[in-house]
This record gives C-alpha cells, sequence and structure tokens, in this order.
C-alpha cells in the first residue's frame, strides 16, 4: 500500500504548454522560498541548540561523574568548620558554645534561626572534581637501619665474598653440588644497645650488615655455614666478614633443602617413575611422568643410614610451574640423597594403596605383573577434570550471581594519603614505624613509636609450623617448618586484591642464587582502612559523639607451597597496635579409598578421590617491647572468684560483711613472672598479660603498661617426647618471656637440629626456644616476649579448589599507659545539648584514579 501511495504522490498529468509554464513558476518560487524558510530556521534552532548544550553541558557531565564515583565510592573530604575548645587549668575541657549552630532530628546543622545552613562549596555540591592526590613519598633524612637489603647492598655482599674466596661461584658459572655459593641472604639486625644509642642518643650509626647462608660444597669438612657482612655502607676492601657457625657444626648432610638439590631431587624420582610408565598409566592415566607428575618432597632427615626424604606423588591440576599439592595419588616411596653423586642415590620403600613397601622399582614392577598387586583405575581423561576442578576459576556453566557484575564498594584518600613514607619508614597520625623483610623469616616492624615515644622495638614473624596428619604412607606425620622454604621470598603482591587500589607498595628483597642477582619487587603495601565503624560512641538524651575507626595496614602477602599467608600490622588512633596472621591457598590433600568411610580419623572426604587431612597452622613471633622505657616487667593479673574476706585481704572480717550485698564476688590479683617462663593461655583460670614499667606511671600513680591480648584459638598437644618436638618447641607456649639477648634473635634457627656431641660437647650457636628458658631473672629487665597464635585446620568440601582465608594474631593495647583516651586531639563528632562543638572532616564528591605503584 505505501509502494502505491508512493506512485501517485509522483505522478504528473498532461497538460497545455502554457498553464505547464505558469505552474512552473510558482512551483519553483515556492520552494525557492521554502529553502530560505529553512535555512534561517535551521540556523536559529542550531544556535539555540548550542547555547543550552553549552549551559546544560557542566552539569550532564556532573551527574554523570558523580554517578560514576556514586559507583566506584570516591569521594572528596571538606572541612566542616571547627569549634572553639579551651582547656582550663585542671585539665578537663571546657566547651564553648559558639552560639549559632545546632542539629535537627537527621543531624543536619542549622543556625540560630533554625534555617540549614550552607557554606560557601554547597552551591557545588554535586560538583565532582578531581581528587587531591599527594606523593606520601619523602627523602630519607639519614641511613635506616631496619629497611630490607637493597639491590646494591646484595651485590656487595656477593663481590665481597668471591673476593675472600668464600664463594666460588661468580657471573657466567653455574652453581652445583660441588659449589661454595650463597643461598640466601638478609639483613643482620643491629644489636639493640647500639641501635638504642643512634636512635635516641644521637650516638654512631652501627652500620648495616648482611647475614649470608652460604653452602659450602667444594671444602673437605663440607658443611652449612652462616656468615655476617659489613658494615654495607663502604667499599668491598673496607667490608668484613664473619663466621657466625662454627666450621662443621652443621654437617653438609644436615642442611636443609637448597636450591641445587631440590631440582635434582625431582628428576631423579621422575626419572624412577618413568620406568613404572605402564603402571602409571593403567592406574592414573598418566601419559607423560615429566608433564602429567608433581613430586612433593618432605624432608630432608636422617634415618640413621644417611640423609633422606619421603616423598608423595600428584597429578598436575596447575600446569608444570606449579607445585599440585591438592591432586595427590596414593603412591609414595622415600629417597637417600647422601652425598653430592646422584649416582649414589636411590629409592627404596614405595608404597602404592598403602601396599608395600617395596624395597624398589622392580619389585613394585614384578608384584603388578604377577596379578597380586590391588590397585585403582582412574577414568580415562581424567587430567582433564583434575584441571577443570583445581583452577580457581569462575564455574562458566553456571548463572553469575545476582548482582555481581557490577563493582562492590570501594574506598578512596579524598586528600592522598594521610601518611608518609622515607625508605621503609612510615609516618601516620602520631605512629612512627619502620617496615622489613628477610628471605627466610617473612615480615617485621621495628622502633614503633606513638606520639613519639617507642612502644615496641621490634615485632617480627621468625616461623610458621604446620603438622599433618593422615591415612596415607608418606602423608602421615608431614611437618612443615616455613621459614627453611622462605617466608621473605620477594614476591609481588596482587593490586586490588592483596591490596586497595591506593595503597603504596615498599619493596621486598631475596637473593636469586641460580641467577647471581637480588630479586627486587614490591611487596609491602601501606594504605589506610575506615573500618565503618566507631572506635568509640555514646549516644543520650543529650550528648552525642563518636569517632570513626580509621587505621593504618602494613600489609605482606606471600605464598609459601599451596598455601598463601597474609600477615598485617594494623595501627589504631587510640594506640593499640593488632598483627594478624591469615591464611589461605590450596589445602594439602590425601588420597581418599574407595573402601574408606567419606568421615575419617584423620578428615572428610572434600572431593571425588581426596580427604582433606587435619593440620593446624601456628604463627610464631618475636615481640620485644620497650614499654615507657627498656627495663619492663611482665606481670600477671588474675580474674578471680570468692567470698568477700578473701577479696578484702588487708581488711577485718567486720569491714566487708557489712556492705557488700552478696557474699561472694570477682576481684583481682596481681603477681610478677620473675623468671623466664612460658605461658599457654587457660579459660578456666583466666588471666591479662600485661607488660608494665614499674618506674614509670601514669598520672593517676599507677604503672604504665600495656596488655597482650592473643586470639589463639588452638593449642599444642603434642607430648614432649615427640620426635620432632625440639623444632616445634614454640608451639608448646602461646607466650614465652626471656631476657633480650643479641645472640638470641630467634626462636629456632633455620637449619635442622645436630647432635651437638659431635662438636666436642659445646653448646650450640643458635638456639631453639626451649633452650632459652633457662630460669633467668627478667625482673625490671629489657624482656622479649615469644607470642605463638594459630588455629587447627579441619578442611571440608568448602575448602576446595580454594581454602577461604583463616585468621589469627594478638593485639598490644594500651594498659594504664596513658592519662586518659588517647584519641581526643582527633576531630570528632561532639554535640551537647543539641550544639555541634566539634565535627569529622565531611567527604564531598570527586574523581580519583589508582595510585602508581613505588619502586
Amino acid at each position: 500500500m505505501s509502494n502505491n501511495y508512493s506512485n501517485r504522490a509522483y505522478e504528473f498529468t498532461n497538460e497545455t504548454n502554457e498553464k505547464k509554464t505558469s505552474s512552473l513558476k510558482i512551483l519553483v518560487c515556492g520552494q525557492l522560498l521554502g529553502i530560505i524558510v529553512f535555512i534561517i530556521g535551521f540556523a536559529a534552532g542550531l544556535c539555540i541548540g548550542i547555547f543550552v548544550y553549552n549551559g546544560n553541558e557542566s552539569k550532564l557531565a556532573q551527574t554523570e561523574n558523580c554517578q560514576n564515583q556514586r559507583d566506584t565510592g570516591r569521594l572528596e573530604t571538606k572541612h566542616a568548620v571547627q569549634p572553639v575548645i579551651t582547656t582550663a587549668t585542671n585539665d578537663i575541657p571546657s566547651l564553648v558554645n559558639r552560639g549559632k549552630e545546632t542539629l535537627d532530628e537527621t543531624g543536619n546543622v542549622m543556625n540560630k534561626d533554625g534555617e540549614h545552613t550552607t557554606t560557601s562549596d554547597d552551591s557545588d555540591l554535586h560538583t565532582c572534581k578531581r581528587c587531591v592526590w599527594r606523593n606520601p613519598i619523602l627523602p630519607s633524612e639519614r641511613p635506616n637501619l631496619f629497611a630490607p637489603l637493597s639491590a646494591e647492598e646484595m651485590i656487595l655482599v656477593h663481590r665481597t665474598l668471591v673476593d675472600f674466596k668464600i664463594v666460588d661461584v661468580d657471573h657466567g658459572q653455574e652453581i652445583s653440588f660441588k659449589s661454595n655459593f650463597i643461598g640466601t641472604m638478609f639483613l643482620h639486625p643491629p644489636n639493640k644497645s647500639a641501635a638504642l644509642q643512634y636512635l635516641d642518643d644521637e650516638g654512631k650509626f652501627p652500620g648495616r650488615y648482611a647475614t649470608a647462608v652460604v653452602i659450602r660444597g667444594n671444602i673437605d669438612q663440607k658443611d652449612y655455614m652462616q656468615y655476617k657482612i659489613g658494615p654495607l655502607e663502604g667499599q668491598s676492601p673496607a667490608v668484613k666478614v664473619t663466621k657466625l657457625l662454627e666450621n662443621g657444626e652443621v654437617p653438609y648432610e644436615s642442611r636443609p633443602y637448597d636450591n641445587v638439590e631440590i631440582g635434582e631431587i625431582i628428576f631423579f624420582i621422575l626419572a624412577d617413575l618413568d620406568k613404572l610408565a605402564v603402571l602409571l598409566k593403567d592406574s592414573f592415566d598418566i601419559n607423560n611422568v615429566y608433564e602429567d607428575v608433581s613430586i612433593m618432597p618432605n624432608g630432608p632427615y636422617n634415618d640413621g643410614s644417611g640423609r633422606v626424604s619421603r616423598f608423595t606423588i600428584g597429578l598436575r591440576g596447575l600446569g608444570d610451574k606449579e607445585f599440585d599439592f591438592l591432586n595427590i595419588l596414593p603412591f609414595t616411596g622415600r629417597l637417600s640423597h647422601s652425598g653430592q653423586n646422584t649416582s649414589d642415590w636411590y629409592t627404596f620403600d614405595f608404597f602404592y594403596l598403602n601396599q608395600g613397601p617395596f624395597s624398589n622399582i622392580t619389585e613394585l614392577i614384578n608384584v603388578y605383573n604377577s596379578g597380586k598387586l590391588k590397585y585403582i583405575k582412574y577414568p580415562e581423561g581424567y587430567k582433564e577434570h583434575i584441571i577443570q576442578s583445581t583452577l580457581p576459576i569462575r564455574n562458566v556453566y553456571s548463572p553469575v550471581r545476582p548482582e555481581s557484575q557490577y563493582p562492590g564498594t570501594s574506598t578512596y584518600e579524598p586528600h592522598g594519603p594521610r601518611y608518609t613514607i622515607s625508605g621503609h619508614a612510615v609516618n601516620w597520625m602520631g605512629w612512627s614505624f619502620t617496615v622489613s623483610t628477610g628471605q627466610h623469616r617473612g615480615p617485621s616492624i621495628f622502633d614503633v613509636r606513638f606520639q613519639g615515644e617507642r612502644i615496641i622495638y621490634e615485632n617480627s614473624l621468625n616461623e610458621i609450623a604446620l603438622v599433618y596428619s593422615a591415612d596415607g604412607s608418606g602423608q602421615d606425620n608431614m611437618v612443615y617448618l616455613d621459614s627453611v622454604y622462605g617466608l621473605g621470598e620477594a614476591k609481588r603482591a596482587i593490586p586490588r586484591v592483596d591490596c586497595p587500589v591506593y595503597a603504596s607498595y615498599l619493596n621486598s628483597s631475596s637473593w636469586n642464587p641460580r641467577g647471581l642477582k637480588p630479586s627486587i619487587l614490591p611487596t609491602f603495601c601501606i594504605f589506610e582502612v575506615n573500618a565503618q565503624d566507631p572506635l568509640w560512641r555514646h549516644k543520650g538524651p543529650h550528648v552525642e559523639g563518636g569517632l570513626n575507626n580509621n587505621f593504618l595496614v602494613a600489609r605482606y602477602p606471600t605464598q609459601v607451597g599451596n598455601y598463601d599467608y597474609i600477615i598485617d600490622f594494623q595501627f589504631y588512633l587510640d594506640g593499640r597496635v593488632k598483627t594478624t596472621a591469615s591464611a589461605t591457598g590450596f589445602i594439602q590433600g590425601s588420597f581418599w579409598n574407595p573402601s574408606s568411610d567419606v568421615q575419617t580419623p584423620f578428615g572428610y572426604k572434600v572431593t571425588n578421590s581426596l580427604i582433606g587431612p587435619i593440620h593446624d597452622h601456628t604463627f610464631g613471633f618475636k615481640v620485644d617491647m620497650d614499654v615507657a622505657g627498656k627495663e619492663n616487667d611482665f606481670q600477671l593479673i588474675h580474674w578471680k572468684y570468692g567470698d568477700n574476706n578473701r577479696a578484702m585481704k588487708n581488711k577485718s572480717k567486720t569491714d566487708s560483711s557489712n556492705y557488700f550485698f552478696y557474699n561472694h564476688t570477682r576481684y583481682i590479683e596481681w603477681d610478677y613472672v620473675e623468671k623466664e617462663t612460658g605461658l599457654k593461655v587457660d579459660t578456666e583460670n583466666q588471666k591479662y598479660w600485661t607488660m608494665i614499667n614499674r618506674n614509670k606511671k601514669n598520672k593517676h600513680g599507677v604503672n604504665r603498661g600495656y596488655r597482650i591480648i592473643p586470639m589463639t584459638t588452638s593449642s599444642q598437644n603434642l607430648p614432649d617426647d615427640y620426635p620432632r618436638m625440639q623444632e616445634l618447641s614454640f608451639t608448646k607456649y602461646h607466650c614465652a618471656i626471656t631476657k633480650q639477648k643479641d645472640n638470641e634473635q630467634y626462636l629456632k634457627p633455620l637449619y635442622f637440629p645436630v647432635d651437638n656431641k659431635l662438636f666436642n660437647d659445646t653448646s650450640p650457636t643458635q638456639l631453639y626456644l626451649q633452650d632459652m628458658l633457662d630460669d633467668e631473672s627478667i625482673a625490671n629487665e629489657d624482656i622479649v616476649t615469644w607470642l605463638s597464635v594459630g588455629f587447627l585446620h579441619i578442611p571440608t568440601s568448602e575448602d576446595v579448589p580454594m581454602t577461604i582465608k583463616v585468621e589469627s594474631g594478638f593485639t598490644l593495647k594500651p594498659f594504664n599507659f596513658f592519662d586518659r583516651t588517647a584519641t581526643f586531639d582527633v576531630p570528632a563528632l561532639a554535640v551537647f545539648n543539641n550544639t555541634v562543638y566539634d565535627n569529622a572532616p565531611v567527604p564531598e564528591m570527586c574523581i580519583s584514579e589508582p595510585y602508581p605503584i613505588q619502586h
């Protein structure tokens, strides 16, 4: 129909010439007039449109930007008018009413006429502008004692040890068993007395030193050695080298795994497994052991015959660059790897589906070929299923959770960071401290001060211990001490996951022995948190006030094997320091035998063929507090219950019986820990653990102190005769107290226990915690606490493929340290009789961008 209409619209009739000419003139004139009118109208419309567009463009842009910022949660802060506060002579603040501003029922400010007040910026309430960013990095004013080793310092250490002919591997050469090479290196902390003299009394700079672990495989008496190298401020000829161990104190066969050995172990086992290709293909659908199999050695230990490791194998679900601890197979063995000649190594004690031990590969093959071996058969293509179930990726075949396609709430800094960083020294809201890392022990903080007064000299992670139990050969009684594997190996943090987008990053360092070079990566992140809750608050009929809970975080994320760890040092406005240790990542699996129950004494079935074996995590920290000075006491405050006479020991019976409502009450008693000892959390007999200074009192005459509050949810139940208890001795106590000594720097050595009787009964150079607890007096001394916190883990199906973060830690809290609440130098909401006397800064919309990563 439309086509017909179109045809008719363009039909013309045949007419005489005169009439056609006249009609044509009229038609042309009409068309010209229409064109002129159209041009004039178009020009006028265009002008009006441009005018209207320009008038509304900024508002539209502001609306879009503000909407975008509303989605990202970025707000800019504007400061409210501050009230007048005077201080009377008795130190009690008196509030001066400005007589102008009050609050309505919704908390909005009104003037004296009852009208809502506005500021000069209120007209721009919805105007979004770019947030201010202030670079927090400041130049270093003087050398820092505690910062991690720099790349230049590590290169100097290596060059010095080469020049001293202690190390015989230089650039262009490969390390081997028969090399003397640096395995790791890290900062050697200064003696505390020299450090304090420099920090507090303008004393001489003690110098920076390094500890280098050298595997000496090219000397007659091969051993594991540690050297102290420095000072590192000078040139190589001026640097001194000192042995930290006696020659042969840690024999070569007692050393932890080194970078050469661990690679040789894996390839040696894989080569032997290749001889079992038919069995492995038939049982586990393994086509190529070098591509499909993951090897997990555990050890080394000495069984009397030499250096031995247990090993377990698993299917690779994470590619050929990752150890896969989850997909364990029921196949284990042992490897004898004494000496430097791998041709002397051999595998033995094989177990298949808990059948064995088979003395060697040949015996296992013969039993398999005879048909006497009970075996399991994985379906063909099972490796692909392993990959799908192991990789931590969203299931693309399941619907997306509603609204998850939108970003969640975010935080930002409207005026840039409120902290500053100089080198590795951080300042924030009255706090100052230095962050550091070591290649083995991990993160630490030093010289922690609040309002200029030192509270903590050192708070350092020392060790993470795990003890596994499983019903499977090769997996029972597995013990991991993660400092051996490198809690401080430099690994780059994951932006937006480990740390918020607005965080600043500090480098950590470690030594790469194969590349003969330092590894420097941005690992530590610093950021402020708005906890979205009050640090304190009160609301009554006539009084309303509160302070938002903002705190600073120094975070160190790292990964050791299957587990990922996050260590946080948190600094609060009231003088608290909280340390948290979290674990996430993959669990270590154990094979589930189909003939077993889904609930076993060692854990639950968590996926197709796996049990999640029970284990624990214990984090060992060194916490050296200096509360109002070095000379401190450890005081126990007992939370008691009894009759009134017992509570009122210094009063007569008649005094206490007259005014107590009941003849029973709670009360507290005090006593001091006089000698070095270990303590455990006892919920039946509750106590406060406090570090106090008997020589310093607050204005009320009370000893100034700090309280130690552990978050631990577990206790060690292994007996003292457990075979590995010497190494695990720090897990026996939640808090051990010792006198500070520079030669007791860590709660345990990095190497395994050795028999000192082999070395003329000399005492070991480096001690385990149990050896440090030797009944020395700690009264009015510089003392150190060794805190062990952690949790038990019974894995469940929710731990596959990823374990959700589990946390433990401890808090150091002011305990009569201040004269009053320590936050009243920070602007906070204060309303009395409906009048505003103080308020915190008020946020406003602005555009924020990610901050650059500092290197």
